[in-house]
């Protein structure tokens, strides 16, 4: 499954069909196009004989013990991955590995540690529980109409026209949640 963003819907069904017709794809079907955000879900099967310049990116990042961390996107035909790894030298074998693959560029290595990690994953998890039903709302609704993303997909105006509500509440809700879920996400940005 791969998310593909900034494609123009007229420019989607020739996505899907280029992907089809990729040396080790037997199926390529299109699962879901948001047309606020232009970004299309993609469900990929592929009969992979295991060459090295064929295997798929998470399958060498799997047998490294390399863990993506969130979903893979492309964007300007380019994969993003976030992963995390149990050492360097698992880490060290997956960039070599998939160096045979192509063009690779590593934006940036950190060692978090493993209970801390762990931890704040909890914290994000139990910060995003304790967002009253409200909250939540409105919340998912910024983000699904495109709020957060640059340029913004919807501005807070729109937001309270969708809520039928006024601006300040609307921007209290988003104000609070995004406090509450930031919050618990600081030990990953540091």
């Amino acid at each position: 499954m791969i998310e593909a963003a900034n494609v123009e819907a007229d420019e989607v069904d020739r996505l899907v069909e280029w992907l089809a017709t990729h040396e080790v794809m037997s199926i390529a079907q299109l699962i879901n196009y948001d047309t606020d955000r232009k970004t299309a879900v993609i469900s990929l099967v592929g009969d992979y004989d295991h060459d090295p310049k064929t295997e798929p990116v998470l399958n060498i990042l799997l047998k490294n013990q390399c863990f993506p961390s969130v979903p893979a996107t492309v964007a300007r035909g380019r994969e993003h991955w976030s992963v995390l790894t149990v050492d360097h030298e698992h880490a060290s074998q997956a960039h070599s590995e998939l160096q045979e693959l192509g063009a690779l560029e590593v934006d940036g290595l950190k060692s978090p540690q493993e209970s801390q990690l762990l931890t704040s994953m909890g914290e994000i998890r139990q910060a995003i529980q304790d967002l009253s039903p409200r909250q939540r709302e409105v919340l998912h609704r910024a983000i699904e109409h495109g709020y957060y993303e640059s340029p913004r997909g919807c501005n807070i105006e729109t937001l309270a026209e969708l809520d039928d509500a006024n601006v300040s509440t609307v921007g209290e809700h988003l104000r609070r949640s995004e406090a509450k879920v930031l919050t618990a996400a600081v030990p990953f940005l540091q």
